[in-house]
């Protein structure tokens, strides 16, 4: 296996997890009045049975064993649905002015569902869901003009606490997983295709069950979802303590096209969600129809934001565009997030593929980021968000993005998708976001992340930086995470054509060097490699800060075993030596919480440990007083 010298590689997944000074708060799922109220949604007729509670303990999960499919390619699975209920298409005027749309909720208690944890075996070989979807393709990413900007490399500083992780959820018959997670006060929620589960921070499973109608029900199924959910992404609303889980629904033979979103009733994924399936098909003025794929979702205090790119039917006339532009939906969060009507207004974008950066605190708005050319960035402010939507779109020059669309593994090769943002976060006017490119030195394709300041009509770039890698070793799929302190975490894979696949993180604080971050842990590595040339992997992974401490990054991954694809949730912080609260500030706070630890950690390891040598003693305090004061450059 080759090594990089300036990363500290740890895998964590088998080492018990420790007793922290700022340990993980977990909950019991409080009882709560048990309801279960259906609602047709444009004529569906809902009839999934709903039975009695069944708790199941946490376990690794079993991977699914493939079978037959019954879909040829380029061909999804009927929706069952009455075509003569199927909605209009949603006309975009010329002129770009909003469409409003509205949709009534299926309340959904995940209490009734009979069983849990759903882990059974579903027909069908591993399938990617792109694979059943007619032939789609965005636009190019076209040459930028040379501006002699350049990434910072990733330094040597160990800024990573990192705990043992846990497993997420296992393969299923699709591929590759697409894994999220939203992270609440007490609870994990992960979502991948097409599963969702929900867990205690330690790690307990608590909920899992298919999207799609596989399940029993599936948990989608009762308000129309088939055979065929995809791109599934959650988030944890801070502003109004709810969680949030969107899937696209795509049925070629009827040409729908659904948004369909479930929002929980409070702060605990156990019990009461709304659901609403909203319909996505778009005519633009043209008079050509579009459906929706690859989804951005987020937040800030105002509304809740999805993107999708929009794709022509196969029933449009000669002559339509094969590519639509970006579909921006804007949702009202009173009425969805209560039961009541779900409200949203639609704008059309011409370019392609926009995440949306989500913003935790009040003050900051949600941006939307995608990639202009191979020199810039562009960025997107919603104006007028809950009234009468706008689209005000900026461009912010980066270093040069090579495009490089594999990574070699030792059996093969993994598909990186294209140099296209994959996530973004907004703190403090700074909008964060990540892709992968290759280094126009070797080829080899790194994880990349900017910090651009929005602050002003005309976004600056602050910074940026690559993930280190040595010749021949990719890193890719990057997501990241701002938290309270200011300081950034991300997630990202590693290969080589003698490494298989790696889930690693790293971080940064604020007052590090321009463009660099810590080195990196490893805290899961694969067994195995997926076999053949660029097989999908990721195509995206998720982090997320914690909110019951603002400082706690939980981050998911993809890696291979030799039954498949599995996916595994780490929680771990970011700091400097000696910073033991994570406050960006070594003082007299952080010495109180070493000398009540003093002597030896017993089993285990503790956080004033600082040198990792099993006790606490005038070693670490050296460390400590060595960085003493206020994080500075």
């Amino acid at each position: 296996m080759v090594t990089d010298p300036s990363a500290q590689r740890i895998d964590a997944t088998s080492t018990p997890r420790t007793a922290r000074a700022h340990s993980h708060a977990l909950a019991l799922a409080r009882p709560r009045l048990a309801y279960v109220v259906l609602h047709l949604v444009f004529g569906v007729s809902l009839g999934a049975s709903l039975g009695a509670l069944a708790g199941c303990a946490a376990q690794r999960p079993t991977p699914v064993a493939p079978a037959a499919t019954a879909f040829p390619e380029g061909a999804t699975p009927p929706s069952g649905r009455d075509p003569a209920t199927i909605p209009p298409p949603i006309a975009i005027p010329a002129d770009g002015a909003a469409v409003i749309g509205t949709a009534k909720a299926t309340i959904f208690d995940s209490r009734k569902v009979a069983t849990q944890i759903d882990r059974r075996a579903v027909p069908g070989p591993q399938r990617r869901p792109g694979s059943l979807l007619p032939e789609h393709r965005r636009p190019p990413i076209e040459k930028g003009s040379p501006n002699g900007l350049a990434y910072g490399m990733q330094g040597t500083a160990q800024r990573n606490d990192v705990d043992p992780a846990f497993p997420g959820i296992g393969a299923t018959v699709w591929t590759p997983p697409d894994p999220y997670l939203a992270v609440g006060p007490s609870h994990i929620v992960a979502t991948v295709n097409m599963k969702i589960a929900w867990y205690l921070k330690n790690g307990t499973a608590q909920f899992e069950n298919f999207l799609d109608s596989s399940g029993n029900p599936g948990f989608f199924e009762e308000i129309g979802g088939g055979a065929f959910t995809f791109d599934p992404k959650c988030f944890y609303d801070e502003h109004t303590g709810r969680f949030l889980v969107l899937a696209l629904e795509f049925y070629s033979a009827t040409n729908e096209s659904w948004i369909t979103i479930a929002v929980s009733d409070d702060s605990d994924p156990n019990g009461v969600w709304f659901k609403y399936r909203t319909p996505a098909v778009v005519e633009l003025a043209s008079g050509c129809r579009y459906w929706i794929d690859y989804p951005g979702l987020g937040y800030d205090g105002q509304a809740w934001y999805v993107t999708g790119n929009l794709f022509s039917l196969s029933s449009n006339p000669a002559g339509c565009a094969g590519f639509g532009g970006t579909l921006v939906r804007v949702f009202e969060k009173p009425g969805a997030m209560t039961g009541g009507t779900a409200v949203w207004r639609d704008v059309v974008e011409p370019s392609a593929s926009w995440q949306v950066a989500s913003a935790r605190r009040a003050d900051d708005a949600a941006r939307l980021v995608s990639v202009n050319n191979s020199t810039s960035l562009a960025i997107i402010r919603v104006n007028n968000p809950l009234t009468a939507p706008t689209l005000a779109k900026s461009v912010c020059p980066v270093p040069l993005m090579v495009a490089d669309g594999s990574a070699p593994t030792p059996v093969g090769s993994l598909s990186l998708v294209d140099r296209r943002i994959f996530n973004a976060a907004v703190r403090n006017g700074r909008v964060f976001a990540g892709n992968h490119a290759a280094a126009a030195t070797n080829g080899d394709a790194s994880a990349i992340w900017y910090e651009i300041d929005v602050s002003a009509a005309t976004p600056t770039l602050v910074q940026s930086g690559r993930i280190a890698a040595i010749g021949g070793e990719h890193t890719f799929f990057p997501a990241l995470a701002v938290n309270d302190s200011g300081s950034m975490a991300l997630v990202y894979g590693r290969s080589s054509a003698t490494l298989h696949p790696t889930i690693e993180v790293a971080g940064r604080v604020s007052c590090d060097a321009t463009g660099t971050l810590g080195a990196s842990t490893v805290v899961a590595s694969s067994t195995t490699s997926p076999g053949g040339n660029n097989p999908r992997w990721g195509d995206y992974f998720g982090a997320a800060v914690d909110p019951a401490d603002g400082s706690t990054f939980w981050v998911i991954g993809e890696r291979q075993i030799a039954s498949g694809w599995t996916t595994e949730i780490v929680s771990f912080r970011v700091g400097r030596a000696g910073d033991l609260n994570g406050d960006n500030a070594v003082n007299s706070e952080d010495l109180g919480v070493l000398l009540s630890a003093w002597g030896a950690c017993g089993s285990g390891t503790c956080p004033a440990d600082i040198n990792n040598d099993g006790v606490v003693d005038s070693a670490d305090l050296g460390q400590l007083l060595s960085g003493w004061g206020p994080c500075a450059n």
